[in-house]
C-alpha cells in the first residue's frame, strides 16, 4: 500500500493506521471513521509485511460490521490471496469451538440454541427442579447470562451464593448446563464461556489460537463485557499486539452485561500503551454535534475529548412538544410525510423510541399518513413459526441429540404423534440412555405406543436417517426441498388461513438456502444454521429506499441516518425511571442519547408529550432533562395550537405553529399578557409553572400551566390568581 493511498487519512487516522505493533487504544468519536482505521490498520500490517493474514483477528459485534469490514479489507488488499479473519465475537468462539470443543466434553457438531429455545429449556428444568418458590424463568436466564457475562461456572456461582434464592439459581444454573449437555447445545453465553474454559484449561489449544490472533484487533471495545475482556486477555498475553477501537461515550449496554471499566481502565491494564484519539467527526453537521457534545459533557465517567468537523452548521434542531403522544406521533408521521413528499427516501428516516411499547402509536400514525415502515428488533423472519419449523428438521440432521428440535420437528406437520407418544418416547431415551431422535426408532416394539402412532414415527426416523447419510454431498437448499416434499410441508400451510403469507416466508428461505449455497461447499449446513443464529436485530435493515426504519435506541448503533426522530423525551421514559437515583444508570442514559443524536446527519428531531398513556396508565409528562442540557440556541422549538381540542379532533388535523422566534398569540389586556405561551407563573396552590397553551379570549380564557410539582394543570384565567414570576 503506498502512501498516496494513506492521504485519504487525517493525521490522527494515519497515526492510528502507522502505529507499530503493541497495546493501542484508539479513542474513535462518533462519526470519526474508525471503520476506515481499522481496515486501512489491517491492510497496511498485511501489505507491509507486519503481519501475516492467517495470524490476523478482527473481531466486532454485530453481522453487519464484520460483513463491512471484512469487504473493505478485501477491496484494500485486492487479489492478494489470503485474508484476515474478521469475525464477530460470537461467530469467532463458535468457530474454535467447531474444532476444539472435545477437548472440553462437547462434540464439535453442537447446536446453537436461541432465545427462544432457551426459555423454553429453562422453564422445562423449573418444571422438573419442582423448588419451592421459584423465581420465573425470565429471572433465571437473566442470572445465568449475568453468571456467563462473569465468567461463572454454577459451580463458583454456587460458592458466592449468600441466600437461599441465590442458591436455588445456582442449582437451577447447574441443571440448565446439564441439559445442554445432554442435547449437545450451547446458548449464546457458552460461546463466550466454554472457548474461555477452553483456553483455561487446554494450554495447547490456546498456544495455537495465539498464533492465530499474533494481531488482535478489537471493534466497539467499550461494549465487551468481562468475559470478553477475559478471552481478549487470554489470546493477547503473549504477543502483547492488541489494538482496541472504542468510545466510552457510546457504551450503552450495560443492562447486558458491558463494562465501560474496560475501557477506561485500558491505559492501567497496559501501562505502555499508545493512546490515539480520532476526534474529526464526517457525519453530522455542527449544529447536530453541539448539541449531542452539551449532553455527553454532562457524563463524569469519560475522558477528555471534543469532537469537531468541517461539515456545514446545518438546520437547527426540530424540538416539538405535543400534549399527548397521539399528537406526538403524528406530528413525526406528519413529517415524515412532508420529508418524503420533498425527494427524502423513506429509507433515509429513523424514529428511535426508548421502549418498544412506544412503537404502537407511532405505527398507528404512520398509517393513516401511509407511510411505509419496518420495526426493526421486531420479529425477526427467522423466528416465523413456518421458518423455525423447518429449521428443526435442520438442526435435527446437523445435531441429532438436539430433543427441542426433535419435538418441533415431530409435531409439525401434524402426523398422528401426539403429547403422550413424545412423554413416552422420552422416557424409553432416558431408560435406553439413548438421544430422543433414536428413540423414535424404537417406538414399534414399545406396547404402550399405539401402532397408528409408532408408524409414522418410524418412518420419519427412517427417512431423516437416510439423509443423514446423504448430507456431506447435498446442498442447504437440496436438503430443505426434499424436508418440504417428505413432510408435504407446503400443502399443510396451504390448509391454515394465513397460509399463504407462510408459504411466502417458506420460499424466502429456500432463497436465503440458495444465496448461502453459492458461496458455501454442500455439507456447510452447520455453518448455515450458525449464521442463521447469530443474527442480530440490525442485520434486518434494508437500504434499499422502501420503508422508514423504527427502532429502540439500544438498536442504533453502528447506524446512520440523514434524518433522525428521537421521541418519548420524558422524565422517567428517558432518562428511564429506574435511572432517576442512581448516577451511573443516567449516565448510561445520557450515552443512550449522545448515540442516537450522533446517528443524524443532516436533521435532526427530538420530541415528547405533556401527557403520555404507557402499560394503561396515563400520567403528566416533564420534559427530559437531556433537552435542558442542549443550548435553547440550537433548537426550533414547534408546538401545536390550541392543543386542548386534540381531546375532541383527531390529532392528524391539527395545525402546528412555530415559537421558535417567542411568537405570542395576540392578548387582550395585562393579565392576559401576563399568561403569555412560556410566561412563568405562580399558583398559590400549585407553586411555580410555565404556561403551555391557552384559549379562547376575556371571561372564557383557559390556560394550560406545567407546574413544578403539580404537573399539567387547565385553567379558567379569572379565577385562577395566576402572578407572574420575573424573570
Amino acid at each position: 500500500m503506498s502512501l498516496l493511498t494513506l492521504d485519504v487519512l487525517n493525521p490522527p487516522q494515519r497515526e492510528a493506521v502507522l502505529a507499530p505493533p503493541g497495546p493501542i487504544l484508539i479513542l474513535a468519536g462518533a462519526g470519526s471513521g474508525k471503520t476506515r482505521v481499522i481496515t486501512y490498520r489491517i491492510a497496511h500490517m498485511i501489505a507491509s509485511g507486519a503481519a501475516r493474514p492467517d495470524q490476523t483477528l478482527a473481531v466486532t459485534f454485530t453481522n453487519k460490521a464484520a460483513r463491512e469490514m471484512r469487504e473493505r479489507v478485501a477491496a484494500l488488499l485486492g487479489e492478494s490471496g489470503a485474508f484476515p479473519w474478521v469475525s464477530t465475537f460470537h461467530s469467532a468462539c463458535a468457530r474454535i469451538l467447531r474444532q476444539d470443543a472435545d477437548l472440553i466434553g462437547y462434540d464439535r457438531s453442537f447446536s446453537i440454541i436461541d432465545d427462544s429455545d432457551t426459555l423454553a429449556l429453562i422453564r422445562r428444568v423449573l418444571e422438573d427442579a419442582r423448588m419451592a418458590d421459584t423465581p420465573t424463568a425470565e429471572i433465571v436466564r437473566a442470572r445465568i447470562d449475568q453468571a456467563k457475562n462473569e465468567a461463572l461456572l454454577p459451580e463458583q456461582l454456587l460458592e458466592g451464593a449468600t441466600n437461599s434464592r441465590e442458591r436455588a439459581i445456582a442449582e437451577l444454573y447447574r441443571l440448565y448446563q446439564a441439559r445442554l449437555r445432554d442435547m449437545n447445545a450451547m446458548d449464546f453465553g457458552d460461546l463466550l464461556l466454554q472457548t474461555y474454559r477452553l483456553f483455561a484449561t487446554q494450554p495447547e489449544a490456546l498456544a495455537r489460537w495465539r498464533r492465530r490472533a499474533a494481531h488482535l484487533l478489537v471493534d466497539e471495545y467499550q461494549d465487551t463485557n468481562h468475559l470478553q475482556y477475559l478471552i481478549v486477555r487470554q489470546l493477547s498475553h503473549e504477543s502483547g499486539n492488541l489494538c482496541v477501537v472504542g468510545d466510552e461515550d457510546q457504551s450503552i449496554y450495560r443492562w447486558r452485561g458491558a463494562d465501560i471499566r474496560n475501557i477506561l481502565d485500558f491505559e492501567q491494564d497496559y501501562p505502555h500503551a499508545r493512546i490515539i484519539k480520532l476526534e474529526q467527526n464526517y457525519r453530522s453537521t455542527k449544529t447536530i454535534l453541539a448539541a449531542a457534545g452539551a449532553v455527553i459533557e454532562h457524563n463524569r465517567e469519560r475522558k477528555a475529548k471534543r469532537l469537531w468537523t468541517e461539515n456545514p452548521d446545518g438546520e437547527m434542531i426540530t424540538y416539538y412538544t405535543g400534549l399527548t403522544e397521539r399528537d406526538e406521533a403524528d406530528y413525526v408521521a406528519r413529517e415524515i410525510a412532508r420529508l418524503t413528499g420533498n425527494g427524502l427516501r423513506p429509507a433515509d428516516i429513523v424514529v428511535f423510541y426508548r421502549v418498544n411499547a412506544q412503537s404502537r402509536v407511532l405505527e398507528e400514525a404512520l398509517v393513516r399518513r401511509r407511510v411505509p415502515y419496518t420495526i426493526v428488533g421486531g420479529l425477526r423472519f427467522y423466528d416465523h413459526r413456518e421458518v423455525r419449523d423447518l429449521l428443526a428438521y435442520l438442526r435435527v440432521l446437523a445435531n441429532p441429540n438436539d430433543s427441542l428440535s426433535v419435538e418441533r420437528m415431530v409435531g409439525t406437520p401434524p402426523r398422528g404423534i401426539g403429547a403422550r407418544t413424545v412423554e413416552v418416547t422420552a422416557e424409553v431415551a432416558e431408560r435406553e440412555r439413548i438421544s430422543l431422535f433414536e428413540a423414535l426408532g424404537r417406538l414399534e416394539a414399545e406396547p404402550r405406543i399405539a401402532l397408528r402412532a409408532a408408524k409414522p414415527a418410524a418412518l420419519l426416523y427412517s427417512w431423516m436417517r437416510e439423509l443423514m447419510r446423504r448430507l456431506p454431498a447435498m446442498t442447504v437448499r437440496a436438503v430443505l426441498e426434499e424436508i418440504i416434499a417428505r413432510t408435504g410441508f407446503e400443502a399443510y400451510l396451504s390448509g391454515l388461513a394465513d397460509g399463504e403469507a407462510r408459504l411466502q416466508n417458506v420460499a424466502e428461505l429456500l432463497t436465503a438456502a440458495d444465496a448461502f449455497d453459492k458461496e458455501n461447499a454442500a455439507g456447510s449446513l452447520a455453518v448455515f444454521l450458525e449464521g442463521i443464529a447469530l443474527v442480530s436485530d440490525s442485520d434486518q435493515l434494508d437500504a434499499t429506499g422502501g420503508r422508514v426504519a423504527l427502532m429502540t435506541l439500544h438498536t442504533s448503533k453502528g447506524l446512520e441516518y440523514p434524518v433522525v426522530f428521537i421521541t418519548g423525551m420524558e422524565e422517567g421514559l428517558f432518562p428511564n425511571a429506574r435511572a432517576q437515583d442512581d448516577r451511573a444508570e443516567i449516565e448510561e442514559e445520557r450515552r443512550l442519547c449522545y448515540v442516537g443524536m450522533t446517528r443524524a446527519q443532516r436533521l435532526l428531531y427530538l420530541s415528547n408529550a405533556l401527557s403520555r398513556e404507557l402499560y394503561g396508565t396515563r400520567q403528566d409528562a416533564q420534559p427530559s432533562r437531556f433537552l435542558r442540557e442542549i443550548d435553547s440556541a440550537l433548537l426550533r422549538r414547534l408546538e401545536p395550537e390550541n392543543q386542548s381540542r386534540q381531546f375532541i379532533r383527531p390529532p392528524s388535523r391539527e395545525p402546528y405553529v412555530d415559537y421558535s422566534d417567542s411568537q405570542l398569540p395576540d392578548n387582550d389586556g395585562a393579565t392576559e399578557l401576563t399568561c403569555a405561551i412560556g410566561a412563568r407563573v405562580h399558583h398559590p396552590t400549585f407553586g411555580n409553572g410555565v404556561v403551555r397553551r391557552r384559549e379562547g379570549r376575556g371571561d372564557a380564557a383557559k390556560v394550560w400551566v406545567a407546574f413544578e410539582r403539580g404537573g399539567i394543570k387547565l385553567l379558567v384565567l379569572k379565577f385562577a390568581n395566576l402572578k407572574p414570576i420575573a424573570g
